[in-house]
């Protein structure tokens, strides 16, 4: 899997999106900011599909899923949200 830089950074040529982090060539908020929106997407596509599924079981499967890729999506933007006020205001 090769994650995908946020849209508005180029990574440099052989250079892993960790590593480009890790450098601040890519800022880390706007990674996390990354993660939210995808995360966004992936639970409302989710939860469309959800809709449209009759069998029961199949349908506990994704609510599990879902309700997983909720905590994760709030986590994240909560962490999202610390990084950004930390890197305005780094004294505290």
């Amino acid at each position: 899997m090769v994650p995908d830089p946020p849209h508005s950074f180029e990574l440099p040529p052989g250079k892993s999106l960790s590593r480009a982090i890790g450098e601040k060539i890519v800022p880390m908020e706007n990674v996390l900011l990354n993660v939210s929106h995808y995360l966004m997407f992936a639970y409302s596509d989710s939860r469309r599909a959800l809709e449209r599924i009759e069998d029961e079981e199949a349908r506990q499967l994704l609510m599990h899923g879902l309700r997983a890729m909720q905590i994760a999506w709030g986590q994240a933007d909560a962490l999202a949200l610390a990084v950004e006020r930390t890197s305005q205001h780094p004294e505290h």
